[in-house]
């Protein structure tokens, strides 16, 4: 579906992912290695690579089993990426002597805790957008607009499968029409079901002029993942969702009642209602309700034009919370083609 944009639609058009050069990302941990432990993490750099392969290729060097070591996030292939590895090794026995065909070892530290899952607290990028046509003049004051603001915190593409048919997959899978005993790609289906519904009621929010505090509306603590519903709208409300201390929130869907009130209650259960085999479908699967800012601040926010006769690029350096996507903010910049995807 057309996702609908709280920018309005860019006029620039261009291509990203030209050269793996052209789109870096980096983990912000947050805290710094005690030094101690019987886990050594790897800060690793990689390019063109899996995070899987690399750890595949950790395994195999080690002789530890590749369930055994930790990572943080999946980071992209068709890019140049820094992230940490973790491997489980005894004080007592000698450090491995690696060296590695999937990545590069920039340094390494010991640690008294296993890397897990979601542990770094951001990711920083620097993304250089190949432009074909469109006005070079007014890029700079939607950029001022998205770093005041933010951009709208969809789930991107990625999480919807190479081919984005991660939710048709997901439906086959809860009518029965396909059967799926693999753990990994059932997670993955049902985490893009779940995006899918909140996806629409993210572009429903726009589309109706909502994307701002409304009565009823379940609010997010900046940088938490508190929330809570506010009895009225008023100046205080809108003063803390204006500097960005509350963020709006938007349903992710599972077993358990919405804390919404009124009319986004209701938008949410009409996207609900459109998608039931979906929603019938998580709460079978046993995932619990919770919530996601339906904002994205983008923080840090710098950029490069280039305007030269042969070559004109806009490159972005920027700051997102984990778990976000860059795509999210690169849609409400530019209309771009990702040069590694297959063309829908």
């Amino acid at each position: 579906m057309d996702l609908a944009y709280i920018h309005g639609k860019p006029e620039l058009q261009g291509s990203i992912r030209n050269a793996n050069q052209d789109f870096q990302v980096e983990e912000v941990l947050g805290f710094e290695l005690d030094g101690q432990g019987e886990h050594i993490w790897y800060w690793i750099e990689k390019e063109g690579q899996t995070t899987n392969a690399v750890i595949k290729e950790f395994a195999r060097k080690t002789g530890v089993q590749a369930k055994k070591i930790g990572y943080s996030g999946m980071k992209d292939k068709y890019a140049i990426t820094r992230q940490w590895i973790c491997l489980p090794w005894p004080i007592k026995k000698a450090d491995p002597i690696l060296s590695l065909e999937t990545c590069k070892i920039l340094r390494c530290g010991r640690h008294s805790k296993k890397l897990k899952i979601g542990t770094h607290k951001k990711n920083k990028f620097k993304i250089k957008i190949q432009l074909n046509s469109g006005d070079l003049n007014s890029v700079e004051s939607r950029l001022t607009s998205i770093a005041n603001l933010g951009v709208a915190n969809y789930f991107g593409e990625q999480r919807f499968g190479r081919d984005g048919d991660n939710v048709d997959s997901a439906i086959k899978m809860f009518t029965g029409e396909k059967k799926v005993f693999d753990r990994k790609l059932r997670g993955m289906f049902l985490s893009a079901a779940r995006s899918e519904i909140f996806n629409q009621v993210l572009n429903k929010r726009i589309e109706r002029n909502l994307f701002q505090p409304t009565l009823g509306d379940a609010f997010m603590l900046s940088g938490s993942n508190s929330f809570f519903v506010a009895e009225e709208i008023d100046d205080a409300i809108i003063q803390r969702f204006n500097s960005g201390d509350i963020l709006l929130s938007g349903l992710m869907f599972g077993e358990g009642e919405s804390i919404t009130q009124g009319q986004i209650l209701q938008l949410e259960q009409e996207v609900i209602e459109v998608n039931k085999v979906i929603a019938d479908g998580l709460v079978e699967a046993g995932l619990k309700q919770d919530r996601r800012s339906l904002q994205l601040p983008v923080e840090d926010l710098s950029w490069e034009l280039i305007d030269k006769q042969d070559n004109q690029a806009l490159v972005l350096s920027f700051v997102l919370s984990a778990g976000s996507f860059a795509t999210s903010v690169l849609r409400e910049v530019v209309q771009y083609q990702d040069v590694t995807r297959k063309p829908s």
